[in-house]
């Protein structure tokens, strides 16, 4: 009976760590595509700081 229940700890301990393992790495690629996006973005801002307009309009407040 003992050894019924170690062993019913252990696969569930186990059942526990594998899904704690996806979530981390389901995290990771999350994070890593956020990332791409913020640098994405960044870029078109940079892109539209350029013009003169958008420059002055930003700076302004509006």
């Amino acid at each position: 009976m003992r050894r019924m229940i170690i062993g019913i700890a252990v696969l569930l301990l186990g059942t526990i760590v594998i899904i704690m393992s996806y979530t981390i790495v389901d995290q990771q690629k999350q994070i890593v595509k956020l990332e791409q996006q913020l640098q994405q973005e960044q870029l078109k801002y940079k892109m539209l700081y350029r013009d003169p307009v958008v420059r002055d309009a930003i700076e302004s407040g509006g």
